[in-house]
């Protein structure tokens, strides 16, 4: 097996070495000058990555899924009705979520591979008065990006709150929080941020906030009440320390380090970048004759590609050569496809040579499993496609 790894999964993703490098630094006190200075300044340059001017960013300890729940559990109280839109795993773990918290739930369930136009949408909003609608903006576990503008917009016509996961997609698709009328997002560290797993990052717009300051009653989470939240992150942005659970010193020096490096790739350059990424991926893909989850390429991610495996190949047997080439990918998730398709990751810092070796790997792995194509087909697509770099 090759020391060296390249993580072509959906998280968690490469991190830089300066990144990593931070994370040893000694631990500083949650309310030193130095470290006040560093959160806040990460906090407001979350504005600049979720194009959100009135926003407010709030940074915790856990992961991806600890901000889903942050994200929905602060606005709903017994009796809200809710619509999820629903397109693969991620939304199923929505309608987890809110089984336990007393809501009627309506599930907008899509095709696998596809996703819901603005109209059906709209038709869904006038039938009923929801509360909030939740959105996956790439559904992390079939390849598939919403039209989160779309949605936003429709929304907007019925004053409905929207949350968006942007777990997969922050830093790695276009997302504008505020142009698209988003009024919650969030994402976690581990994957287009490109910082170790280990942080939960929500967005929240004045709507959402004025809808917090609504509420009858209590929060039904302790620690993930944002009305605890706020005033501490609102604080560091103001260069004051506050408490309310100590934050994780270390990470957050990493997580500032990598926001850092983000905004001086600039934002726009950095999705042209990931963008270029994910088509030499895709054309590697179709050169190899190999399908793929989403029903077109116009609704496929930036961030993560979805092939079919071919007739007759062990997906066992393939992972095992490609880890053995110096490359992990991801399997299926959903329960019906789990065995017939696997995923690539192509998020955060991937360049032209982590790509080429990742699709080397999956043509050696597809040749060990005896599918039969012509070597280096897949190479000469997206090498292609890579001299747009």
């Amino acid at each position: 097996m090759n020391e060296r790894q390249i993580l072509a999964i959906p998280g968690p993703t490469p991190v830089d070495p300066r990144v990593l490098r931070v994370l040893s630094k000694p631990t500083l006190s949650h309310r030193d000058p130095d470290f006040i200075d560093l959160f806040g300044e990460t906090l407001r340059n979350f504005k600049k990555i979720f194009l959100c001017k009135s926003g407010q960013a709030v940074v915790v300890a856990g992961s991806g899924t600890l901000a889903m729940e942050m994200a929905v559990v602060n606005f709903l109280e017994e009796g809200d009705r809710l619509l999820v839109i629903n397109t693969g795993y991620f939304g199923d773990r929505f309608v987890e979520i809110f089984s336990r918290h007393g809501v009627e739930i309506d599930q907008m369930n899509v095709p696998v591979g596809r996703i819901p136009s603005k109209d059906q949408v709209r038709e869904a909003l006038e039938k009923e008065d929801y509360k909030l609608v939740t959105v996956q903006h790439v559904d992390t576990s079939i390849g598939v990006a919403n039209d989160i503008k779309g949605i936003g917009e429709v929304a907007n016509e019925f004053d409905t709150l929207v949350v968006v996961d942007g777990v997969c997609s922050i830093s790695g698709c276009e997302f504008r929080q505020d142009d698209w009328k988003i009024d919650v997002c969030f994402t976690g560290s581990q994957k287009a941020l490109a910082v170790p797993p280990g942080l939960g990052i929500v967005m929240i717009n004045e709507d959402a906030i004025q809808a917090l300051n609504e509420r009858k009653t209590l929060t039904s989470n302790y620690y993930c009440d944002l009305s605890r939240w706020l005033p501490i992150m609102q604080a560091y942005e103001e260069g004051e320390a506050a408490y309310f659970a100590t934050p994780p010193v270390n990470m957050i020096y990493s997580l500032h380090e990598s926001v850092r490096q983000i905004l001086d790739e600039g934002l726009e350059k950095r999705i042209r970048r990931h963008s270029i990424i994910s088509r030499a991926v895709k054309e590697a893909v179709y050169a190899l004759s190999l399908d793929c989850l989403p029903a077109s390429n116009e609704i496929a991610a930036n961030t993560v590609t979805a092939p079919y495996y071919p007739p007759k190949v062990d997906g066992k047997r393939f992972h095992k050569t490609v880890r053995r080439e110096g490359v992990v990918l991801a399997g299926g998730v959903l329960k019906d496809l789990r065995d017939k398709y696997f995923r690539i990751g192509h998020m955060g810092n991937m360049g032209s040579s982590e790509i080429l070796a990742i699709v080397g790997a999956i043509e050696k792995g597809l040749s060990a499993c005896g599918y039969e194509f012509q070597r280096g087909l897949g190479l000469t697509a997206a090498g292609e496609v890579l001299t747009e770099l």
